[in-house]
């Protein structure tokens, strides 16, 4: 039987006294600790470099380094498919040389959790009457044209102006919810909006708090519906999650 000597890596932490995380990682093998220093790499054993970008493997990799958070509260995650040639490798060309960096990153995550807060729009016509009565032009235009066939250039013009004040209205209402949550958000991230939901999505923005305010946050954002029930808008979050969007630690073996 082959011993594997490959590292699948999830995540880095602070070294600690002890481990107790029992999960099996991607293709199937426990998760372990690799140390050097004041910091320990998780990892689980692999006979392969390239692991395929499947649902089962990503969610995998998500919920080895979520199990390890439930546990060892601030953890560097490590992205999809990072592979080392062996243990050696991540204890030299990682934990050693990188030590400082991971420490800067550690230090700034310390304390703190990811939320990722989305907001839409439940009624997406009513929205765009609204735009357009919000718009002199818009206004205007529909006015003059009021039982008339529109000329491609006139759809085209009316297509920007109501986009341009769907977006102005995404911005205002963002910025307002990230003013109210001022007070606690460390560091901010948009994350791209969700196509499928044919342009309903308001915002959706990662956030870093510290991780004794997620009371106050959860506070906020459950007043929030009342607070927009004109825009009948719906407001979820969803976490603490890995802090993906706020670790920019580049980790390459070759």
């Amino acid at each position: 039987m082959i011993k594997p000597e490959g590292k699948y890596i999830y995540c880095i932490i602070k070294n600690p006294k002890s481990f107790d995380v029992e999960f099996c990682g991607v293709g199937g093998e426990m998760l372990h600790l690799v140390h050097s220093g004041e910091l320990a790499a998780v990892a689980s054993d692999s006979l392969i470099t390239d692991y395929p970008i499947t649902r089962e493997n990503t969610m995998t990799h998500q919920r080895a380094i979520e199990e390890v958070m439930r546990v060892h509260a601030s953890v560097l995650p490590v992205s999809f498919g990072t592979v080392a040639e062996n243990k050696a490798v991540v204890e030299k060309k990682l934990l050693e040389s990188k030590q400082s960096e991971l420490l800067d990153a550690m230090r700034c995550i310390e304390g703190k959790v990811e939320l990722n807060l989305k907001a839409l729009w439940l009624d997406l016509p009513s929205i765009y009457q609204k735009v357009v009565a919000e718009n002199p032009n818009l206004a205007r235009l529909k006015k003059e044209r009021m039982g008339k066939m529109l000329s491609i250039d006139e759809s085209i013009e009316i297509g920007k102006l109501v986009e341009n004040g769907l977006e102005a209205r995404r911005e205002k209402i963002k910025e307002e919810i990230l003013s109210l949550l001022g007070d606690i958000v460390v560091d901010r991230k948009d994350t791209p909006l969700f196509g499928g939901f044919g342009g309903q999505m308001i915002f959706n923005v990662a956030v870093l708090i510290p991780e004794n305010k997620q009371k106050v946050f959860d506070r906020i954002v459950c007043d929030l519906d009342e607070k927009y029930k004109e825009e009948n808008a719906y407001f979820k979050y969803i976490g603490p999650t890995p802090p993906f969007d706020f670790v920019k630690v580049h980790i390459a073996f070759a």
